[in-house]
């Protein structure tokens, strides 16, 4: 998953824990969950989280900083990516 722009706030320490993108849907956190126990990995914007004051730091376990050349890196050998 690589997160841009707003999306980068999903995973912020505690942001996904009160987090809905809509009332049918599961919790933020459980969707973030189920991609890390799927084996996907969550790939932050550098620019989109360092314009919101963000470091690496601020992020839940597992969350990497990681800009386009990274994503398309894993696209490149064969990997779905989720962009939100």
């Amino acid at each position: 998953m690589f997160l841009v722009s707003s999306g980068v706030d999903w995973v912020r320490k505690g942001a996904a824990d009160i987090a809905r993108l809509n009332p049918l849907d599961p919790p933020v956190n459980d969707m973030i969950q189920n991609v890390k126990d799927s084996g996907g990995t969550i790939m932050v914007c550098p620019p989109c989280a360092k314009v919101r004051g963000y470091e690496k730091e601020d992020f839940i376990e597992g969350v990497d900083l990681a800009g386009s050349t990274a994503m398309l890196g894993v696209v490149s050998e064969g990997a779905k990516t989720l962009t939100f």
